[in-house]
Order: structure tokens, then sequence, then C-alpha cells
């Protein structure tokens, strides 16, 4: 009888272990699925097509519930709720805007598919949303738009000797060049939405950190045979420059960068 007492108690002491490790996985569970949605999300993904160049945002206040973003030519605003996994969006409203057809399209598509999501996935600020369990849209809050990258980054590539000058500056949209070591004649230009583009999609391709240590390929500059070039990089806070290489032979790894500033200088230059 003792036994079979005991037995009992072991069996009870058990299920309540195992209530504990059910309800423990429920919080879990729980807490997972009630991420506060916050800030500003690039779309990546619109019904399984990729829309990252053409800007795409959701931008969610939490404080007030409000979302509003980019919906591919206009701006629009609205409201949000969440409740564990499941999200609404309500009162959806955008400016009146006329643009390009295959700019409509995407705006269409993108209210249209918007309506029919009602829950949401959010973990290290990739955001899914979706119709029950399938995936309609995808964004990343860490990702920036190509204009707003744009912005933060600056170029400038110089390439001197003694019989040779010239100076390009790039910041934000706007290119600045001059062959004028007084820096007084200086030409201005602002890069076009593809130019742009471009240049973004190259430096996405760029190891930053790893510019300072490029051996040039050739060093015909120090005989005064070719001119000495310099790049240099500017995101935010950081600075990141090339040690001198020759005018048009930079190191591998940033050639074709350096080749895209150089031919949309001489484009801009003869226009």
């Amino acid at each position: 009888m003792k036994h079979l007492i005991l037995l009992i108690s072991i069996i009870i002491l058990k299920s309540c272990g195992s209530s504990q490790d059910v309800a423990s996985a429920a919080n879990i569970t729980t807490m997972k699925s009630n991420d506060i949605i916050s800030g500003t999300y690039l779309l990546e993904q619109l019904n399984a097509s990729n829309v990252v160049v053409y800007e795409l945002t959701l931008e969610f206040d939490s404080k007030t519930n409000k979302v509003s973003g980019f919906a591919g030519c206009n701006r629009f605003f609205g409201t949000y709720s969440t409740n564990g996994n499941s999200i609404s969006f309500s009162e959806l409203g955008a400016t009146r805007m006329m643009c390009e057809d295959e700019k409509n399209k995407i705006e269409n598509n993108f209210f249209q598919t918007i309506a029919k999501v009602n829950a949401f996935e959010l973990s290290n600020g990739k955001l899914s949303l979706k119709h029950d369990d399938s995936i309609l849209i995808t964004a990343d809050e860490n990702l920036k738009s190509e204009s707003r990258r744009a912005e933060t980054i600056n170029i400038v590539y110089r390439a001197s000797t003694r019989g040779y000058f010239e100076m390009i500056w790039i910041e934000g949209n706007v290119m600045k060049y001059t062959s004028d070591r007084n820096l007084k004649e200086i030409s201005r230009h602002t890069l076009s939405a593809e130019q742009r583009s471009e240049l973004i999609a190259l430096y996405n391709e760029l190891d930053v950190k790893s510019i300072p240590s490029l051996e040039p390929p050739t060093k015909t500059f120090l005989h005064d045979a070719a001119a000495m070039a310099t790049l240099e990089i500017t995101e935010g806070e950081e600075v990141y420059k090339t040690n001198g290489f020759d005018h048009k032979n930079p190191p591998k790894p940033i050639a074709l960068f350096v080749d895209k500033v150089l031919s949309i200088k001489e484009t801009v230059a003869k226009q």
C-alpha cells in the first residue's frame, strides 16, 4: 500500500510539472506573438515579387496605432490594431498623385494586398504580413531605402599629377566635379534616380571596411607616369579612404564602383 501511495504521489507531481511546462510554453508563445510593431519597414516582397526598387514603406507608430508609408506612387495613412499575432488595418487613405502605369500597378497591388492581411510575424526587425498562414508581404526595418541611404553617403574621388587634376564629389543625390586645383570653378549635377540606384547597388557590393587596406594593382604614379587617385567614402560618421592607385586602374574590389563614378561624371559633363 505504501508503494502504491508513493507511486500515485510521483504521478501527481509529474503531472503538475507537465502542466507548468505547458503553461510556460504558452507564455513564451504569447510573448513572441505580442511583439510590438513600431518604426519604418522597407518592403522586400509583395505577393512573392521583389519590390525593393520601388521603395515601398510601412511606418508604424505604436503609441498612436497609426500607420503610414509610401505605396509606390502616393503616401498613405490610416490606423492599425494588433491582438496577439493578429493585425488589422482600417481608415486607410492616400494622396492623389498621378504616376506612370508601372507605379500605379504596384500601388494597386499594395492596397489590394494589405486589405487581406490579418496576421503578422516579427523577428529581428523582419516583418511578415500574412493572410492566415500565407505570407503576402515581407518588410525589413534594418533596410534603408536607396534614397534614404544615398543621403548618408558622401564620395570623393581625387586624381592628380603635376599636369593633371580631377576631383569628383557625390553628396546625397548631387555630383560636383572640377579640374580646378583651387576649387573655384565647380560644376554641379543632380543625379537621376537611375544613376543613384546604380551607384547604391554597386556600393552595396563593397566591403567598405577593407578599403583602407587595399593594395593598388599598379603604382606608375610613383614615377609620375600616371595621376595618383584616391577614393574616400563617408557613411554617417565613418570615413574609409584608399591608398593611392593609378587613375582609372583601381584595386579590383572597388573597380566597378570607381568606373561607375567616372562614367557618370563623363556623361553629365557632356550634357
